[in-house]
């Protein structure tokens, strides 16, 4: 999820907890002022009613005294005086019959009011035949509401002289009270709890998105951030959050949850590292089971996998002890250097190998690798079931060391190199003439195919090179044929030996040998055949008791394609030339006649 996403996540979270929250107190702040308007309303109105009930008791005790000397002049005084009380608005005493004799207003003197009739009456008389339950009655009129409070002139003793003893009472006071003042009491105190509130909300409400996003908001976009770190791969995010509760033990939980799941991908990562090397090793090395490929094919890889500097592979000659071909590469190079090189010389090891490690590969002093104290140098043993093929030997750059993951993966390139060995050895036996160790006839052909084809898919030419001892049947009819095998062997030397790294020297048949020769360059081939007979021709061979002796040899040269389009015709044209050879005198080399010098 983008981050502006998470942000407005979080401020719609926020959003939505303070208007909720402003929700409540709007409807808590119209709950209040309603109680508070109503309640409040009803307690002044209880209280007004109370006061002017005790003030009409108190004008009741004063107009008595002034009724009692019949002083209506100081009756009147008196109800002006009350009258200046503050928030009475009239005064009125009616007699019995319900007419008004004194008031504060001379219009209201004379006045009748009929209890049954006059709207002011029917609030408390509902019932004429019974007492009114109220006293006191809030009344509304053009100039606002006011408190009408009734007062009942009880008759007493000392009222007999003008009252009948049997009437109950003398006469009605009647005190209207305006609630002008109430009224604004109660708006004055409705706006002070609305602004107060309203204050107090602002207050609250500043504070309140303090701590929503000090301890909600914040806490909850690092932690959505650092979902969002997780999916692009960033494992090592930490999760800082201090509020505390809930959010921080899921901050902690989410740390713990990282860091496992970041463990579990470096740990998958590393086991897919481990089989996609294991998978490289093994499509390597199954790419080729030739010797000869196979060595500079197990450099290269030596040299990638355990990312070496040079990596130098010696491997034992069969059939020749104290022999050794060297193989070596460098990563700043990449290409690959042949030698040959026997224990019993005075040379240097290529490579930077030590004398006494290839002597003690000979001797099966490795049981499994080794490493340098260092841990900049390996030397790989390659051997199986006590066959020794040979020993790599992979050298760090200055100043690095083997790392824990190419140790793990040592044993298990090791095994593999060996066993490809192990194979191409068997192959190669397959393949190879058991006199000579050339490659057989049948090898031959099948490499002629495979280069006759990738001629004709564009790819360089090649080469054909038949060769043939001069009057071998001498050696075998003058000294037998266990000396003529002898002779064959050192022949099948000489020509492995004056060839290049890449040629395939094979046995042909009896005494004949064919070498299939990497390009299509006259002059390359022609060279490489004189060094041949060159060779053959000023050996002696020295053979047991018998006295040293001299061979020379024959030879016939074809390319592909200048010649032949096919296979069968190029070993013709090749053989064609031989022929030439031998009937121009032998110890000689001849190129197919068809074929224009350059």
């Amino acid at each position: 999820m983008p981050p502006d996403a998470i942000r407005r996540g979080t401020s719609s979270l926020k959003l939505r907890i303070l208007g909720g929250i402003f929700i409540v107190f709007f409807l808590s702040m119209g709950m209040v002022l309603y109680v508070t308007w109503t309640y409040q309303r009803d307690r002044l109105v209880e209280q007004t009613s109370r006061h002017a009930l005790q003030t009409g008791l108190l004008i009741e005790a004063g107009l008595r005294t002034s009724m009692l000397l019949n002083d209506r002049r100081a009756t009147m005084e008196t109800i002006r005086k009350m009258l200046r009380l503050k928030g009475f608005s009239l005064i009125n005493v009616m007699n019995n019959r319900g007419e008004v004799v004194m008031s504060s207003d001379p219009a209201q003197i004379g006045h009748i009011l009929d209890k049954r009739k006059e709207q002011s009456c029917l609030v408390c008389h509902v019932d004429t035949r019974t007492a009114p339950t109220r006293t006191a009655v809030v009344m509304d009129s053009p100039q606002g509401e006011y408190l009408r409070t009734v007062t009942v002139i009880a008759n007493e003793p000392a009222c007999y002289s003008c009252h009948a003893a049997q009437d109950k009472m003398v006469g009605i006071l009647v005190i209207d009270s305006s609630l002008e003042e109430m009224n604004r009491l109660i708006s004055a105190m409705s706006r002070r709890v609305v602004l107060s509130g309203m204050g107090g909300f602002l207050l609250g409400f500043f504070l309140l998105h303090l701590i929503v996003t000090r301890f909600l908001t914040r806490p909850l976009d690092r932690l959505l951030d650092g979902f969002t770190r997780i999916a692009r791969g960033d494992f090592d995010y930490w999760v800082d959050v201090r509020c505390g509760g809930e959010i921080q033990d899921m901050a902690t939980c989410f740390n713990v949850m990282s860091r496992t799941i970041g463990r579990y991908v470096v740990e998958v990562g590393r086991k897919k590292a481990e089989v996609e090397t294991h998978y490289t090793i093994a499509e390597v090395l199954g790419q080729t089971i030739e010797r000869k490929v196979l060595k500079e094919v197990v450099v290269d890889l030596l040299c990638k996998v355990l990312d070496a500097a040079a990596v130098t592979l010696v491997l034992l000659q069969e059939n020749k002890e104290g022999l050794f071909e060297v193989v070596h590469t460098e990563k700043s190079d990449q290409r690959h250097y042949h030698y040959l090189f026997t224990l019993e010389s005075g040379e240097d090891v290529p490579g930077g190998l030590e004398r006494e490690e290839i002597r003690k590969l000979v001797h099966h002093g490795y049981v499994q690798p080794v490493f340098s104290k260092r841990g900049d140098r390996l030397l790989v043993p390659i051997q199986l079931k006590g066959m020794q093929m040979g020993l790599a030997c992979v050298v760090k750059e200055k100043g690095a060391v083997f790392t824990m993951d190419e140790r793990k993966i040592v044993p298990v390139l090791t095994h593999h190199i060996t066993i490809s060995f192990a194979n191409a050895r068997l192959y190669s036996m397959a393949v190879t003439d058991g006199l000579t160790s050339l490659y057989t006839k049948r090898y031959f052909n099948l490499k002629l195919d495979e280069n006759v084809d990738r001629v004709h898919e564009g790819g360089p030419g090649f080469c054909v090179m038949i060769l043939d001892l001069d009057h071998f049947k001498e050696v075998n009819d003058t000294h037998g044929h266990p000396v003529g095998d002898r002779v064959l062997a050192r022949i099948a030397d000489l020509v492995r030996e004056s060839i290049r790294h890449g040629d395939i020297p094979c046995r042909y048949g009896g005494e004949e040998f064919v070498v299939l020769l990497k390009g299509e360059s006259q002059a390359d081939a022609v060279r490489i055949a004189e060094r041949i007979r060159r060779r053959v021709s000023g050996h002696r061979f020295v053979i047991g008791t018998i006295p040293p002796f001299r061979r020379t040899i024959s030879i016939g040269l074809a390319c592909f394609p200048r010649h032949a389009d096919t296979a069968v015709e190029i070993v013709a044209a090749a053989d064609a030339a031989l022929y030439r050879a031998k009937a121009r005198g032998r110890n000689r080399v001849e190129i197919f006649a068809g074929w224009t010098e350059q």
